[in-house]
């Protein structure tokens, strides 16, 4: 017992401090982890020389992922993989058969060249989230795309642990595979029967008692037993896991399950990575370099084309197909599940299964500079005659009947929409320009003048007549795209009004020196909304609040603005707010102000302090006259220096006496 606490000790010891060196390098924690294993196996330190145990852990890892999966595989993520499904669909199957193809010579059987391309097939979409988040592109079509796609790849793990047990064996024939797919329609019909008819009255009865206990053991025994059932029918416990997570994923508390799962899940899945690590045997893969080098020059190339040309033949811009692309080239978390169960069940030996190891891991090492590569990579993919044809014909749209003085609306989200229906109420001609084709579809039933392109693309702007055009608001959350049209339209038309919604304060400067005539930033406009909602709970004056907004405002804005003062002239209104202070009192019960009027009060001549106004109910009395009578509940909002509202507050507030 003391040898296996000391093993786990040092073994998150060593985990945490090489997550702590990644952290500061700003890669990503999976490869982390992998490094770990690596330290702490019997190829680096040699503090596990035994993987028995720690493998065991690690499978319960793999059974709460998937247990997670299916808890997150509701009725809206089924909706993005009907969105993005045909492009997965196509991206896996391209990496499949391409793998395949290009490995059949090194193995004896089909079987393990195809596993070698389901490897292949996965991407990390966690990398993914995390280095658009750091861009700041989270929300762009590019990111709606590769997400939609890795729903499906998640979706496909599941298929691919089930086809292992049968693609393992000696032989492989279509008859063995179909007696799986029956086996499959057996335990999903039971686990359907589980999630209509048992599951939730048992959650309902599990959830009245409010024991947590009880509730992590009801979760425990659904993973486990519906894994245990699937294994039974010769099946994966991979898919048992999913089954029973996706039997929660409907009912009222699947976000309750979540939360409880999720810091075993974390902890389980981190042990799963290193014991994957610890498979990795520098001596092998020195022996092997050329081929690790071969084939990670060989995958790259592959994930590559099977992102981009699917987002290209389903109609998107050139420029949005190189991104996604360029994220697809990497291979996921996911590939490591599978190559686990894989390389146990004899798909691949332990030298491959080394090889593939380095491979992954060095792929995730260049994803990031293959994203920031994107912009050059589209400029030299255009350069190609039938991609250029290719591009311009997915930014092709309806041109616009001659307009003078319109409005283009580049996006049609939140803020887009809200815009239009301003436009339209006043009057106003505009015209709209969106990306999504399902958007654009739906608007256009609804009689949106509203056509499909991307606003980067000089051809698309002048469909819609830029260089007549009043003004052009970009309400989109791509921000390469939003520098390039600001700078397109501005050449276009020199005299154009041209608005645009940014995410960070720190992007104002380089859209305002391409061109952009106001930028709004979306981090300072919300501090400033919560600034306001805190204010008013303290029930200070409205007018107050919007002075102190507008100064915090004009502050931030003032160098951005050329038609305002330099900074050395500081508005008056400036220099007084910085030198006297407003406060608020609600005058309770009993307070010597009370029924007195503000003549009687000599508030002014007695403190020093100003009162400013007064809100009684709904109403308010700016600068309140002499006969002014104060009554319970009012809310006075006075100005002063420190010591003078504080005579004043004493002077309103205090109990009323003879004295007086």
């Amino acid at each position: 017992m003391e040898g296996l606490l000391r093993s786990l000790v040092l073994v998150f010891l060593v985990a945490g401090g090489v997550l702590q060196l990644f952290h500061r390098l700003r890669l990503p924690p999976i490869i982390g982890l992998l490094v770990a294993g690596v330290l702490i196996g019997p190829h680096g330190f040699g503090v596990l020389r035994d993987r028995t145990q720690i493998e065991q852990l690690a499978e319960f890892g793999v059974l709460l992922l998937m247990f997670t999966i299916g808890l997150d595989f509701n009725r809206e993520r089924l909706r993005e993989l009907l969105y993005a499904g045909g492009m997965g669909s196509v991206q896996m199957l391209f990496c499949i058969v391409v793998t395949a193809l290009l490995s059949a010579a090194w193995f004896d059987r089909w079987a393990e060249a195809v596993f070698l391309g389901f490897l292949v097939s996965h991407t990390s979409s966690t990398l993914m989230l995390k280095l658009f988040l750091d861009r700041g592109e989270l929300s762009t079509p590019p990111v709606r795309l590769g997400l939609g796609i890795s729903i499906t790849q998640d979706l496909s793990a599941v298929l691919m642990l089930i086809a292992i047990p049968v693609m393992a064996g000696e032989n492989f024939v279509a008859a063995d595979f179909g007696l799986m797919l029956l086996r499959l329609l057996g335990v999903f019909v039971v686990a359907v029967a589980l999630a209509r008819w048992i599951i939730p009255y048992w959650m309902e009865w599990v959830v009245r008692t409010r024991s947590r206990e009880l509730f992590l053991v009801f979760l425990i025994v659904v993973c486990l037993g519906t894994a245990w059932v699937t294994l039974a029918a010769g099946l994966s416990i991979g898919l048992g896991a999913f089954l029973a997570g996706l039997a929660i994923a409907e009912s009222a508390y699947s976000h309750h399950t979540l939360s409880e799962v999720a810091p075993f899940r974390d902890l389980l899945i981190s042990v799963f990575f290193m014991s994957v690590g610890m498979l990795l045997d520098f001596h092998v893969l020195a022996e092997n370099a050329w081929l690790a080098g071969f084939l990670l020059l060989a995958v790259l190339p592959i994930k590559f084309i099977s992102g981009f040309a699917p987002v290209l033949i389903w109609g998107y811009p050139l420029r949005v197909a190189t991104i996604v692309g360029n994220a697809m080239a990497q291979i996921g978390e996911f590939s490591f599940v599978v190559g686990h169960v894989g390389h146990k069940a004899g798909l691949i030996d332990d030298g491959l299964y080394a090889v593939f190891l380095a491979v992954a891991v060095a792929s995730m090492i260049v994803n990031p500079l293959l994203i920031a590569g994107s912009p050059r990579a589209t400029a030299a993919l255009a350069k190609i005659p039938w991609l250029r044809r290719l591009d311009r014909r997915a930014n092709e749209s309806d041109e616009l009947p001659p307009m003078e003085n319109h409005v283009l609306i580049a996006g049609y989200g939140l803020n887009g929409r809200n815009l239009a229906s301003s436009l339209k109420t006043f009057g106003l001609p505009y015209a709209v320009l969106e990306m999504n084709p399902d958007t654009v579809q739906a608007a256009r039933r609804r009689g949106e003048p509203i056509f499909f392109g991307d606003c980067s693309r000089v051809e698309v702007l002048r469909k819609l007549h830029i260089g007549t055009a009043r003004g052009l608001v970009l309400a989109i959350s791509d921000p390469q795209a939003t520098r390039q049209a600001v700078q397109i339209a501005r050449h276009e038309n020199p005299r154009l009004h041209i608005v645009v919604r940014t995410r960070y304060l720190a992007e104002i400067d380089p859209l305002r020196e391409l061109g952009a005539t106001e930028v709004i930033a979306e981090e300072f406009e919300t501090s400033l909304e919560v600034l306001a909602l805190t204010l008013r709970l303290f029930e200070i004056a409205g007018p107050s609040i919007e002075r102190i907004v507008e100064h915090f405002r004009s502050n931030a804005y003032r160098a951005l603005r050329s038609e305002l003062p330099s900074p050395e002239r500081p508005p008056l209104l400036e220099t007084l707010l910085q030198e006297i202070d407003i406060e608020t009192h609600r005058l309770e019960v009993g307070a010597r102000a009370i029924g007195k009027t503000l003549r009687e009060l000599n508030l002014r001549a007695r403190t020093g302090a100003t009162l400013l106004a007064v809100r009684r109910d709904s109403a308010l009395t700016a600068v309140p006259p002499a006969d002014f009578q104060f009554q319970e509940h009012d809310v006075l909002v006075l100005a002063g220096n420190s010591h003078q509202i504080a005579s004043a507050l004493d002077l309103i507030a205090g109990a009323d006496d003879a004295s007086d």
